[in-house]
C-alpha cells in the first residue's frame, strides 16, 4: 500500500494552493536578491559566486523550518481531522506503507520548495544583467553545479531534520497546534542559541553542535579571500562533514523512533484524559438519578391495529 498512499499524497499536495505559494515566495526572494544585486556580497565578490549561493541556501533552509511544519504536520493530522480511522483500521493497510507513504509523499514537496532557492538565484543571475538591474561585471561564471552542490550538502539535510521533527511531533501529540507552536519556538530558540554561542571559545564544538550549520558555515569560510569566495565551493570535510553527518543521523533517528513507536490503534484512538473526563461527567449526571417508570396501555387498541395490518399483509 506504500505506492497508493505515496501517490495519493503527491496528488493531494499538487492540488493545494499553499504548495505553489511557498514555492514562488522563496523563488521570488532568491530571484530578486541576485537579480537586483541585493545579496550580502562585497564589492569584489560576485552576486552569483559559490560562496553567496551556499550562504543563502544555509540561511533560507533554516527559515524554511516554518514551511516544513505546515507541510509535514498535515498528512497524519488530516486523518484525525476527517475521522478516517474506521477505513484504516478495517482496510488491509500496513503500518510501513501508511507511515512512509505519508512521510515521503510530503517530504518530496519540501525538497522541491527548498530547491526554489537555487533555481531563483540561477534565474536572477541571468535576468538581472539583461534587464540592467545589476551590472554584468558583478556576475561571475554561471555554472549550474554551483547551485546544485549547496542544495544537496547544506539545504537538504536541514530540511530533512525539520521534516523529521515536525512529522514526529504530530505522530506523538496528535495536535496540529503543537506543530505550529513548536516551529515558532524552535525558530526563536535557534536564533537565541546562535547569539549566545558567539561567546564560546571552543569554535570546533560550535561547528559540530549547530543543527542547521549557520555558524558552521560562517566559521569555515570566515578567512576566505574574495577570490576564493568567487571560485571555490565550500568543501564538506573535517568538522563540517561531521556536522552534516551528525544532524542527518539525528534526523534519521527521530524518524525511526517515531516509526517504531507508531501504531494505528494508539494514533486513531481518542485522548485518554478526555475520555476519562467525559466518563466522569456522564456518571455525575446520572448518579443518584431515579429511573422513570414505564407503563404500557392497551386502551387505545394501537397494538391490535398493527397486528391486524400485519395479518392482512401475510395473506396478500
Amino acid at each position: 500500500m506504500f505506492w497508493q498512499i505515496f501517490i495519493f499524497e503527491l496528488k493531494y499536495r499538487a492540488k493545494r494552493p499553499a504548495t505553489y505559494i511557498y514555492f514562488f515566495i522563496f523563488l521570488l526572494i532568491a530571484f530578486l536578491s541576485v537579480a537586483t544585486g541585493s545579496t550580502p556580497a562585497s564589492e569584489k565578490v560576485f552576486h552569483n559566486s559559490p560562496f553567496i549561493i551556499a550562504e543563502e541556501n544555509v540561511l533560507f533552509s533554516m527559515i524554511m523550518m516554518l514551511v516544513c511544519s505546515a507541510i509535514m504536520g498535515v498528512p497524519l493530522y488530516r486523518d484525525i481531522e476527517y475521522g478516517t480511522k474506521n477505513y484504516y483500521l478495517t482496510y488491509p493497510i500496513s503500518k510501513s506503507g501508511y507511515f512512509w507513504g505519508r512521510y515521503f509523499g510530503s517530504f518530496i514537496f519540501v525538497a522541491i520548495i527548498g530547491f526554489s532557492l537555487s533555481l531563483g538565484m540561477y534565474i536572477g543571475s541571468i535576468v538581472g544583467p539583461v534587464l540592467g538591474w545589476v551590472p554584468a561585471e558583478r556576475m561571475g561564471p554561471n555554472h549550474f553545479i554551483n547551485y546544485i552542490y549547496p542544495y544537496f550538502t547544506l539545504a537538504l539535510p536541514n530540511l530533512f531534520l525539520s521534516a523529521s521533527i515536525f512529522f514526529g511531533l504530530v505522530a506523538f501529540f496528535k495536535n496540529v497546534k503543537v506543530i505550529y507552536t513548536g516551529s515558532i519556538l524552535l525558530f526563536i530558540a535557534y536564533l537565541l542559541s546562535n547569539f549566545l554561542t558567539r561567546d564560546i571559545d571552543n569554535k570546533e564544538l560550535v561547528k559540530v553542535l549547530d543543527p542547521f550549520a549557520v555558524n558552521t558555515f560562517s566559521l569555515e569560510t570566515r578567512f576566505y579571500t574574495p577570490t576564493e569566495q568567487n571560485t571555490l565551493s565550500v568543501p564538506i570535510k573535517g568538522l563540517f562533514l561531521v556536522n552534516r553527518l551528525l544532524w542527518s543521523g539525528v534526523a534519521l533517528l527521530i524518524l525511526l523512533i517515531t516509526y517504531f513507536s507508531f501504531s494505528f490503534e494508539r494514533f486513531f484512538s481518542g485522548d485518554a484524559s478526555k475520555k476519562q473526563a467525559l466518563s466522569d461527567v456522564d456518571k455525575s449526571q446520572f448518579l443518584g438519578a431515579k429511573m422513570p417508570k414505564v407503563s404500557i396501555s392497551f386502551a387505545t387498541g394501537y397494538y391490535r391495529k398493527i397486528m391486524l395490518n400485519l395479518s392482512k399483509i401475510e395473506f396478500l
